[in-house]
């Protein structure tokens, strides 16, 4: 568990089309089993015994969501929160089912909003959170919609197989306090393709070398005269052979044609930029890469 949603979900995929015409069906029905499953599964669950405080923790959660999600979105409000006479009586409990499930709300903005919300009600349901991730990841399955759920964020899924075989054993693989440079590069990687941002294929290769240094650190290859990656590199192919040549010269070649011309100034001609495609590519070949380095160390 990474913490808070690391921008709304509106802002980061900007400049992405996530939920469009043509799925707009699928994703109301997810929307409608979220807002079934947020008010009786978690914010019910948070209703309290005591008449003074009853639902103290359920509009907390609430309009720390709302607060959070319209400030993030520039928004005064997203949806009115209504007192009861009584104080004490309030519940915003439908208030943000009515939300969710609102068809007439920016698909984008309720996903931003549904974030947070879960978000605040993660540490009371710590225990069961992988439960909770898993039926979520239920509903989007069973909308067909090409979102999943992980570490407290919605997050695109370009294909299955990949998803399944190489992007969630990859987050696994980096989840300890030994890869957390690893873990925040390819973070910001993957934000940076979201967004249209300029550096995705450069963080992602710095969680590559990364990798590489912490291994060779490990198994006793790092002499300290390193100059750069290709010197790590060697240090893997020839302690042990822990890779072979033509792996170390994959490598080498990736830095070299796709790394170095972003990382380094380009003078007086037009800097080098990677398109959509080169940048997801980038991507997946670094956590590839990663997934690989780490299994066999």
């Amino acid at each position: 568990m990474t913490g808070p949603p690391f921008a709304a979900f509106a802002n980061r995929y900007s400049q992405r089309s996530l939920i469009d015409s043509a799925n707009r069906e699928k994703f109301e029905l997810f929307a409608n089993s979220m807002a079934n499953f947020t008010c009786s599964s978690l914010l019910e669950n948070l209703v309290s015994g005591y008449d003074a405080v009853r639902f103290d923790a359920v509009n907390e959660a609430v309009s720390g969501a709302h607060r959070l999600a319209a400030t993030e979105l520039g928004i005064c409000v997203l949806f009115s929160m209504r007192p009861e006479p009584l104080e004490w009586k309030t519940c915003f409990i439908e208030d943000s089912g009515q939300y969710v499930a609102d068809s007439k709300a920016k698909p984008e903005e309720r996903l931003t909003y549904l974030e947070y919300l879960l978000a605040c009600c993660y540490e009371p349901f710590q225990v069961q959170w992988a439960a909770i991730e898993d039926r979520i990841n239920g509903f989007l399955k069973a909308s067909a919609l090409r979102l999943t759920y992980r570490d407290l964020n919605f997050l695109p899924v370009d294909d299955e197989r990949l998803m399944d075989e190489v992007v969630q054993p990859f987050w696994t693989l980096v989840a300890g306090k030994e890869w957390i440079n690893v873990r925040q590069d390819m973070e910001g990687a993957v934000q940076q393709r979201d967004t249209g941002g300029p550096n995705a294929a450069l963080l992602a290769s710095r969680a590559l070398e990364s990798t590489i240094k912490i291994i060779s650190d490990r198994r006793g290859w790092t002499h300290r005269k390193e100059r750069g990656a290709a010197n790590y590199i060697d240090n893997l192919a020839s302690g042990g052979r822990f890779i072979d040549a033509w792996e170390g010269n994959l490598l080498k070649r990736f830095f070299a044609e796709v790394r170095n011309p972003e990382a380094h100034g380009a003078g007086s001609f037009p800097q080098p930029t990677l398109n959509e495609h080169q940048n997801i590519w980038a991507i997946e070949f670094c956590m590839i890469s990663i997934k690989s380095l780490i299994r066999r160390s």
